[in-house]
């Protein structure tokens, strides 16, 4: 398994921390984009909810429904699943535009899946530039700095949904 090269973007305003942040972040795109697919199915174990009563005078009154996840609230597991697969898919949405944007090359070409390849992958630039399927057409030090340029825009959209 190659290893991706550390980049030093405190000329970028990102500190080493944010850098391995992102990182991890991007390493994730393709498990967050598989369980949103997996968020569209009907889940079946969905548990019941349970009624509860209480005694008012002589007679049992209804007094709640409650789902039996222990916090006592009234749960809607629709619209927790909903919510879930909107911020997955939000987080894939927005490592996919920082790659189009980064990816914006002189020349009217585009890197954009060989860049979003390298950023979402253990094999970094070194697996992409070797595939010749995704080898970008430029050098070497123009993807690192198409590289360095996507984790900026990604951390100026981060910074602006936080």
């Amino acid at each position: 398994m190659a290893s991706t090269r550390p980049l030093k973007l405190d000329e970028w305003g990102i500190s080493w921390e944010e850098y391995k942040e992102l990182t991890y972040f991007c390493l994730q795109y393709n498990r967050k984009k598989a369980e949103a697919a997996a968020l569209l199915t009907i889940k079946l174990s969905t548990p019941t909810p349970a009624i509860y009563h209480k005694k008012v005078g002589d007679k049992m009154v209804e007094f709640g429904t409650f789902m039996p996840h222990g916090s006592g609230h009234v749960s809607d597991p629709v619209a927790a699943t909903a919510a879930k697969r909107d911020r997955l898919l939000a987080d894939v949405h927005m490592i996919e535009q920082a790659a189009i944007i980064a990816g914006e090359l002189e020349g009217g070409y585009n890197i954009y899946s060989a860049l979003l390849k390298a950023v979402t992958t253990r094999g970094g630039v070194q697996a992409v530039m070797a595939d010749d399927e995704t080898k970008p057409p430029c050098g070497k030090n123009e993807f690192y700095t198409a590289r360095r340029r996507f984790f900026w825009v990604l951390h100026e959209m981060k910074s602006e949904t936080a």
